[in-house]
């Protein structure tokens, strides 16, 4: 087996989704009634790969408050050669159209990512590999302004060839007058490089701009955009050229669309190599400009920004829970006044447990964060995974979603009056093992958000659910 084929079969241990096929039928898993305000699930894609136990897909969903709707996942067969590719569906009026295959159809695809703006702009971005070279990969970005009946597709950067062998996907982000952010992470021959672009509504795209410091070498990262056009990006030092200095997360901001980017600041304390990493980093805006990042440190920590230039100390807000736990997962949700929410699933590997819970904790715009919270019930076997926050930008409506894999059900639980309600059932026939299960969750508003999930246990396809 070549090196890309191996790589696409690692990855597809993972999580996803499938797609849909010309022509093919869509086989519809066993509808689940609607309740508290979700549709029933329905497939939208057919069963791309027969075999439940491969081809699992990454995948991404995003609303906004009219409830247009753009969905995307990777595409992998089991032909020789592929393709490889991305699909994607858009939703609008409470139809979902037709599921198609967004990027080239040679080469390998994968960790799609996609953004809807007020205006209606969206946007889907992957990673594509070259089969020809080993490592070499590129950054590709979609765009269909509303005003457009196509999506015209850009490459914006190059990896050199080299580095470390890992997943790359490219977080994009659009603002309410429809500009379009990227940020990604390449490999420029000596270290790894955080870099961003931007198009601007009717422009171009933008040439890159490094992110990262030039002694930095960066390896993970966040991006977050609000309605006005802010942007932030956190990311954390790689952990494969830091065991002598340790590992960190830092914070670059751009004021507006058309701002300049600052110089990197360190959010997060340094742990040193020998006991373990600062990584996964998430980062959100309010409406003022002012973040909230999360990481994994000592548990999963976060450092709120109180104004410009000053932060909260880094802290952990969900700690663990019991020796030798594994946090699989973390997600943050902001709405525009700076109410956060953070969920995370955690392993506990207890002989007689051996399963996962969905912790939550809620921050409040001054940094201070409630006692952390399971909300999955510890006495029945609910082994909960792929974790997903989706808040409103007005704080009406606050989710928390995940795939209970012991029950094969998807499930959400939604905040009122403070107190996190019993968890909804809204889907059923999940990934056929836990590593493989994905969920997408998003709010387009306090009364609209969509759900995104892999029914495999007879094939691969991807089903949907809509609140509101």
């Amino acid at each position: 087996m070549n090196t890309w084929a191996s790589r696409l079969l690692a990855i597809a241990t993972l999580v996803a989704f499938a797609t849909f096929v010309a022509g093919a039928a869509i086989a519809k898993p066993k509808p689940v009634p609607s309740g508290n305000g979700w549709s029933a699930a329905t497939a939208i894609s057919g069963i791309n790969q027969p075999d439940p136990t491969r081809g699992s897909q990454l995948n991404d969903v995003a609303v906004n408050a009219s409830g247009l709707t753009i969905a995307a996942w990777d595409q992998f067969t089991y032909a020789t050669g592929g393709p490889y590719t991305i699909g994607a569906a858009v939703q609008s009026g409470g139809r979902c159209g037709a599921p198609f295959t967004i990027s080239g159809t040679t080469g390998f695809s994968l960790t799609p990512r996609v953004a809807v703006g007020a205006d209606g702009t969206m946007a889907v971005s992957w990673t594509y590999q070259d089969p020809a070279i080993p490592n070499r990969q590129s950054v590709r970005v979609a765009v269909k302004p509303p005003s457009s009946p196509t999506w015209t597709t850009t490459t914006l950067a190059t990896f050199t060839t080299g580095g470390v062998s890992i997943v790359r996907p490219t977080p994009v982000a659009i603002d309410a007058a429809g500009n379009v952010t990227v940020a990604w992470n390449v490999w420029d021959g000596t270290r790894n490089v955080v870099e961003t672009a931007l198009l601007p509504k009717g422009g171009s795209w933008s040439s890159s701009t490094q992110l990262s410091g030039s002694g930095t070498d960066a390896l993970y990262l966040s991006l977050a955009v609000n309605a006005r056009g802010d942007a932030a990006v956190a990311y954390t030092l790689s952990p494969y050229s830091s065991y002598l200095s340790g590992t960190w997360a830092e914070y670059v901001f751009r004021s507006g669309p058309s701002g300049t980017w600052t110089a990197p600041v360190k959010v997060s304390e340094t742990i040193s190599s020998s006991v373990g990493y600062v990584t996964s980093p998430q980062v959100a805006l309010d409406a003022s400009g002012l973040a909230t990042v999360i990481y994994m440190g000592y548990g999963l920590e976060a450092a709120r920004q109180l104004s410009a230039g000053k932060w909260t100390a880094g802290a952990t807000v969900i700690p663990s829970p019991v020796f030798g736990a594994s946090f699989l997962r973390p997600d943050l949700g902001l709405d525009a006044s700076g109410n956060a929410v953070v969920a995370v699933a955690i392993f506990d590997p207890t002989i007689g447990v051996d399963r996962s819970s969905v912790w939550v904790t809620r921050g409040t715009p001054s940094g201070v964060w409630s006692p952390a919270l399971r909300i999955t019930d510890p006495t029945v076997p609910v082994d909960a995974y792929a974790t997903r926050v989706a808040v409103a930008s007005d704080g009406t409506l606050a989710m928390v979603g995940w795939i209970d894999h012991y029950h094969g059900t998807v499930q959400v639980s939604q905040l009122a009056n403070g107190v996190w309600g019993t968890a909804n059932t809204i889907g059923r026939g999940t990934a056929w093992s836990s590593s493989q299960e994905a969920l997408g969750l998003d709010a387009g508003s306090g009364t609209v958000a969509r759900a995104i999930w892999k029914n495999a246990k007879t094939g691969t396809q991807t089903v949907a659910a809509g609140y509101g």
